[in-house]
């Protein structure tokens, strides 16, 4: 549009973004002797000031975001919800609003996402319902277990909180085999108690002392075959909390031996505390 000279000349004097007088008188001075129409050259001369307007106004923009960020790590951050500023590692707000993660996802949602993928997988034809399920449960165990830990508080924080969730058994008792196998020992020493005094002191049969084991020995027979065909899905549940409440234990050594502030520390207790209720 222009000649080189002039060009040079009007982006010397735009340097700064700001045309000085002088600037300006220089320029004008050029274009006459070059033929130039003032009116293009002004038209041009102002795209030029506001193109580094934007330019100026986007690097202050940046700036400052990296300022407000800086001081959102040290003083902590701001509800979206109440409007209270919170610490940097809080997870809730006393509102009851739930910090997360919007721009990027963790690898503890990841874990949770493949957790959640294999629990509603419909079952294959021709395969038995007691062996998918096995598989499941086979599949989520070693997915737990084979988590890694992660590396950052935050990833840490947001583990522990998935994995309490996750942690609780079931059945009390009846739990586990091992449990119910206990309950069942008690359960006939109890009967066999009974069946002895009856026999020996209201009934006085002595020949039918010899059956005094018969009826504890049926009530054994009973209660392992249904440890064995009930309560399946209370079994399941409780080897995957209990790969939880391993994976826990491993996450929280690696979170101990972290440097911690004592709001860290703090979140670490009250997990803490919160598996062993």
């Amino acid at each position: 549009m222009f000649s080189k000279e002039l060009e040079a000349l009007i982006n010397a004097s735009l340097e700064d973004g700001i045309l000085e007088e002088y600037e300006k008188a220089a320029i004008v001075k050029r274009a006459k002797s070059e033929g130039v129409d003032l009116t293009e050259l002004e038209i041009y001369i102002n795209s030029i000031l506001q193109k580094r307007k934007r330019e100026h106004d986007l690097a202050e923009d940046a700036k400052q975001e990296k300022i407000d960020q800086r001081k959102r790590e040290a003083f902590g951050k701001v509800c979206p919800n109440c409007g209270k500023q919170v610490p940097p590692m809080t997870i809730k707000c006393e509102c009851g609003y739930e910090f997360t993660k919007a721009s990027s996802v963790s690898s503890v949602q990841i874990l949770q996402e493949k957790i959640e993928k294999i629990a509603t997988r419909e079952r294959d034809e021709g395969v038995q319902p007691l062996l998918a399920e096995r598989q499941k449960m086979n599949e989520m165990l070693d997915t737990i277990s084979l988590f890694p830990v992660p590396n950052t508080k935050e990833d840490i924080i947001e583990f522990l909180a998935l994995a309490i969730s996750n942690s609780k058994l079931k059945g009390g008792i009846f739990g586990t085999i091992g449990g119910r196998l206990k309950f069942i020992c008690v359960i006939s020493a109890i009967a066999a108690l009974i069946t002895f005094i009856w026999l020996e002191y209201i009934e006085r049969d002595y020949n039918s002392l010899s059956n005094t084991f018969l009826v504890p020995f049926l009530v054994a027979i009973y209660g392992t075959l249904m440890s064995c065909l009930g309560f399946q899905d209370v079994i399941r549940s409780n080897k995957i909390a209990n790969a939880w409440r391993d994976k826990f234990q491993q996450v929280m050594i690696k979170a101990r031996s972290m440097r911690g502030d004592a709001e860290f520390t703090q979140q670490l207790d009250y997990y803490e505390s919160l598996l062993e209720d």
